[in-house]
């Protein structure tokens, strides 16, 4: 292969990619044995989700040669995983976002009202269905007041916690890791291989000699600005969205998608030992 060969330029960027998650297994001292099962059970599962995404007939065979790997390895793995893996929390978010926005369940000023939980056409209820009319809404319920998301009151339900959180439920953070990885991924590869234009926000800030001493200052300086700047985010979005905005033109065609992320990593790194190059 050439220096700007495509393939090697890939097989180069999947180097970069694995670099951190090779680093987390190192941490957390796990081998390289760990990683290649969990690997085999990522590239099954993926591997499913193109073949349905396509509309084509998921098997064991065309597993076998999408992936690369033994039949036996993909029989194991594939008939584990036929059930699938739920994404409760992403449905959560929803839940909360159509609460904050929806010009139907906020008051007039535009704060999430509180509402009414008793009987099949309560509020709440309604709330849920407009996400999905197959979600249980006891289910829901559920869920956010186990987060501390919603309390009861005299009147209904309200909500306390604008973003549900999983502070106790490390898996579920993971889960919201792997999603911002690939929406990263998939706004870098566009800006640099498709050359669509607006280009994807993809901006870096950083500085390494701050003064250690004003370090907190700092992380609590940005959680509240990423506070404020997803406010306004969100918001500005919401105008746009069809089920939030059902007077939207009825031929405005809906299905598109944007994600907008921000995070911040405040650390001395002459004691954290990044190893980042």
């Amino acid at each position: 292969m050439t220096e700007d060969d495509p393939r090697k330029l890939e097989f180069q960027a999947i180097q970069f990619l694995l670099k951190p998650i090779v680093r987390f297994c190192l941490r957390r001292a796990h081998s390289i044995q760990d990683f290649m099962e969990a690997a085999k059970i990522v590239f099954v599962d993926v591997a499913a989700e193109e073949l349905a995404r396509g509309k084509e007939r998921v098997n064991v065979s065309r597993l076998s040669v999408l992936t690369g790997l033994y039949r036996k390895d993909v029989t194991r793995i594939y008939k584990e995983q036929q059930t699938g893996v739920s994404e409760p929390q992403s449905v959560l978010g929803r839940v909360i976002g159509q609460w904050r926005h929806d010009k139907r369940f906020i008051n007039k000023s535009g704060q999430p009202r509180v509402l009414s939980l008793k009987g099949e056409k309560s509020e709440f209820r309604r709330l849920v269905q407009t996400i999905s009319k197959n979600i249980n809404p006891g289910t829901i319920l559920f869920e956010l007041e186990r987060m501390g998301s919603i309390e009861r009151t005299p009147n209904g339900v309200k909500l306390v916690r604008q973003m549900p959180g999983f502070g106790s439920n490390p898996r579920k953070g993971f889960e919201l890791l792997s999603r911002d990885i690939q929406t990263l991924v998939d706004a870098v590869q566009e800006n640099l291989l498709s050359k669509v234009r607006p280009s994807n926000l993809h901006i870096r800030t950083e500085y390494d000699n701050i003064a250690k001493e004003h370090l907190p200052e700092i992380r609590r300086w940005l959680i509240d600005e990423g506070k404020v700047f997803h406010r306004k985010t969100r918001e500005y979005l919401s105008r746009f969205d069809k089920d939030i905005n059902p007077e939207l033109d009825e031929t405005t065609l809906g299905g598109g998608r944007v994600v907008v992320n921000a995070f911040s990593f405040t650390t001395d790194a002459s004691e954290q030992g990044e190893g980042q190059e």
